[in-house]
């Protein structure tokens, strides 16, 4: 059975724009990652562009941190899903 399902998703605009805020604030990863409560990583790795999707509250209060005006960082993008899920065979 296929199933198309709605997500939403947020994805950084720009990289680049994320390490601008960050050093203007003169936050570093470990910082910002203990304020928004996230990992470390995850600051990281959207920094260097290697992750752009990140979940909405994260992204919500990585803006807040930063004290960036909402939406000057991050996008947010609903798409559609299509799942093929396995039929339950009645016993």
């Amino acid at each position: 059975m296929i199933v198309r399902e709605r997500r939403f998703d947020v994805r950084l605009i720009s990289a680049s724009a994320l390490a601008q805020y960050m050093k203007y604030r003169d936050l570093s990863v470990r910082e910002l990652a203990d304020k928004v409560g996230c990992s470390r990583a995850t600051i990281g790795h959207l920094r260097s562009g290697h992750r752009t999707y990140i979940r909405p509250d994260w992204a919500k209060a990585i803006e807040k941190c930063l004290d960036a005006p909402r939406g000057s960082l991050f996008v947010a993008e609903v798409s559609t899903v299509t799942r093929e899920i396995a039929r339950k065979v009645p016993a």
